[in-house]
């Protein structure tokens, strides 16, 4: 085939495109990782350094954009209070279910390194629960 059968064109210089800063790790039902939002408990369904997603039964729960102050995370036996998140947004999964994204706000950096500690063991479990070798492999 001599001929292109797709056109590619750049990106103008102005054109932002979203970026992952970090990468989600899904929570498996015995992780035992909650997020306490405005008096309200949730399931998390996947965690990051930067947030989480969280199960919802309605979109209408909370407002994008809106602010979520004293915020709670439970990562296994780790308790982490006085948190702030953002409401990124509301989407709705294949499954059927509603994830909320919350965006974690100035978070405090013996906070943040608690974190990512929790998160190195949830990665190793969840790549061991796939049959996939951990960080130590």
């Amino acid at each position: 085939m001599t001929d292109r059968s797709i056109d590619i064109q750049s990106l103008p210089q102005e054109t932002e495109i979203p970026v992952r800063q970090s990468f989600r790790v899904p929570v498996s039902s015995k992780s035992n990782i909650l997020a306490v939002l405005q008096e309200q408990t949730f399931s998390v369904a996947n965690v990051s350094g930067s947030g989480i997603a969280i199960l919802a039964d309605s979109c209408l729960v909370f407002e994008e954009g809106q602010i979520l102050e004293d915020a709670q995370l439970w990562l296994g036996t780790t308790h982490l209070t006085g948190l702030t998140g953002k409401v990124i947004h509301c989407s709705v999964q294949t499954s059927g279910q509603l994830y909320f994204g919350i965006e974690w706000q100035d978070m405090a950096k013996d906070d943040f390194d608690r974190m990512s500690e929790i998160l190195r063991t949830i990665k190793t479990q969840a790549l061991t629960d796939n049959g996939l070798p951990g960080d130590d492999a």
